[in-house]
C-alpha cells in the first residue's frame, strides 16, 4: 500500500462502513446512546430535583448523568468490540433475543450432526 496516488489506498470494504465517531460509537450508535441516556437520565434526575424543590438543578444533573451514562455505555462497547468481527454484537443480541422468545432472528439455527449424505 506504499502507492504514490492516495485513491489507490482506499478499499472498497472500508468505504461503506459507517466512521467511529467517540468512543468506539459509530454516528447511529451514538446518536441512540444518547437518546437512550437521555430518556433514562432527565427523569430520574428531575423528579429527584422536583421532590427536593429544586427542578433546574434537577435538569443540571440529568445532563451530567446522561454524559456519565453515554461515556460508560462507550468505554463498555469499545471492550466488546475489540477484536470481535463488525456486526458481531448485533448478531448476539438477535440470537438472545430469539432464545428468549421475543423475536425472529432471521439467522439459521442448527445443532446435530451435518453430513454429506455419501456411503462407501
Amino acid at each position: 500500500m506504499n502507492s504514490q496516488n492516495p485513491e489507490e489506498d482506499l478499499l472498497a470494504e472500508r468505504l461503506n462502513h459507517e466512521p467511529v465517531v467517540l468512543l468506539g460509537y459509530t454516528d447511529s450508535e451514538f446518536a441512540f446512546a444518547v437518546k437512550l441516556a437521555s430518556a433514562l437520565a432527565f427523569p430520574l434526575t428531575l423528579s429527584v430535583g422536583l421532590a427536593l424543590g429544586k427542578p433546574l438543578p434537577g435538569l443540571g444533573g440529568g445532563f451530567l448523568l446522561a454524559l456519565a451514562l453515554v461515556v460508560l455505555g462507550g468505554k463498555m462497547l469499545q471492550r466488546l468490540k475489540r477484536g470481535k468481527p463488525d456486526f458481531y454484537y448485533q448478531t448476539r443480541l438477535k440470537l438472545a433475543l430469539h432464545r428468549v422468545g421475543l423475536k425472529d432472528s432471521g439467522l439459521l439455527r442448527y445443532r446435530g450432526f451435518m453430513s454429506l449424505g455419501r456411503s462407501i
